[in-house]
Parts: structure tokens; sequence; C-alpha cells
């Protein structure tokens, strides 16, 4: 009897080798816990890494959403980049000075964007860069003739007119400037201010020409240009310098 109970003892069975196995397992959780505060510890640098990479992460997602849709605000409307010219635009004064320049064998800045642009579709070669320098210093050569005297008839037969286009007024957008160019020809540099004001442009009845609005000077970071007619308005907005938006200018 005494060997089976010293056997139980060495098999652990007895009291003191359950309390040794009581022991050892204390232990080992202690270690157990230790090594886990350590790894928790070390893992600190990592969980703080990846929280900042999905905040910033967020971050970029809220600001993109927010710059496409500034983007996308000027396709929503694709009939608000459209003008539109009609007899209730017309500038009678302007039109009778412009057919007394054309009787005279003469032209102004407006005539030439409209013969320049018959020259490109009836000229080519060294005859076109003639007539551009000629029309640039604001001559009519022989070259040029035929096409005044076409012009000139379209004007005597109503079918050519001066046009107004009214700048819309934008206090907001003091500072802020646009270059226009019509069919590729440049109109000039245009100021938004706090006041309208008008920018007449000859042209035929029944064309339909592509007005292109290049961003400038933007004392507002970007640029918001709206353009009235009497039956129409177009706008671009959030127009950066050396950005460029394109309209459609219908002449009825």
């Amino acid at each position: 009897m005494a060997r089976s109970s010293s056997g139980q003892r060495q098999l652990g069975v007895t009291p003191f080798g359950t309390a040794t196995k009581s022991s050892t397992t204390k232990k080992h959780k202690h270690s157990s816990w230790r090594s886990g505060r350590l790894r928790i510890f070390q893992s600190w640098p990592h969980l703080f890494a990846c929280a900042f990479a999905v905040i910033a992460a967020g971050t970029l997602g809220v600001v993109a959403i927010v710059l496409l849709t500034e983007a996308a605000n000027d396709e929503v409307d694709p009939s608000r980049k459209v003008l539109e010219l009609t007899a209730q635009d017309v500038d009678p004064e302007t039109t009778a000075l412009e057919k007394n320049l054309l009787k005279g064998n003469q032209i102004d800045a407006r005539l030439a964007v409209v013969l320049w642009r018959d020259a490109r579709q009836q000229l080519s070669g060294a005859s076109l860069k003639e007539a551009q320098r000629e029309l640039g210093e604001g001559h009519v050569n022989p070259i040029l003739e035929p096409l005044l005297k076409q012009l000139a008839a379209d004007f005597a037969a109503g079918k050519a007119s001066a046009f107004t286009i009214w700048v819309a007024e934008d206090e907001s957008q003091q500072g802020n400037a646009v270059d226009l160019q019509l069919d590729g020809l440049p109109l000039g540099r245009f100021p938004i201010e706090q006041n309208r004001y008008a920018i007449t442009i000859v042209q035929r009845s029944g064309q339909s020409l592509r007005l292109e609005i290049i961003g400038q000077s933007a004392a507002k970071r970007r640029a918001v240009f709206r353009a009235e007619t009497a039956t129409s308005e177009a706008v671009t907005r959030h127009l950066p310098p050396g950005a460029t938006d394109t309209w459609q200018l219908v002449v009825r």
C-alpha cells in the first residue's frame, strides 16, 4: 500500500503533486500575460500607423469628391453652355457704323475678326499670311477686297449685324478675368466686375460658333464667368488660370 501511495505521489496525484502543478500553471499564466502585454506595446506603432492611414485615405477621399463635384458642376446642365444671339441682341448704332466703314473700304477690330474667319476658309498659303498681316494692322489690300465686298453685301441684306453680349456682374469675382476666343480668334481679355458691361461682336446670321473661355488672373483662385443675351444665359464655374471652357454661340 505504501508503494501504491508513493506511486500516486510520483504521478502527481498527491497534494504535493497537485500543488506543484498549480504553481507551474500560475507561473505560465504570469509569463503569458507579460508576453502578451509586451506584444500589445510592440504593436501600438503599427496600430497607430494603420489608423493614421485610414484617416488620411478618408480625408483624401472627401477632398477628391468635393473637387470632382465642383468640376462636374459645369456639366450638370448643357443648356448653360449655349449663348443665343437673335434680332433682340442687334446693336443698331454699331451695325450702322460697320456698314459705313465697309462702304469706305475700311475695317475695325470687329470686322477684322469676321474677315479673318472668311480668309481662313477661302485663302491659303502666302495669300492667307498676307491677309493675316493686313488685318492685324487694320488695312485692306486687294486680296481682302472680295471678302470685304461680300461682307458689305451681307450687311445690306440684313444677313450680318453687330450683336451685344452682356458680361454679368459679380462683385465677389473682382480681380478675376478671362480671355475669349471665337472659333480660335482672340476677342480680348475681359475682367469680371461689379457692374455688367457689353461686348459687341459682328457676325452673320445662321451660324454656330465655338466660344472659348480661358482663365487668366485669379484673385479668387477660380473664376466664375457669366454672360447673357436677350434670350439666353451661359456660365462657367471654377475656372483656374490657364484652364479652358467651351460654349456654343448660336447666331439666329
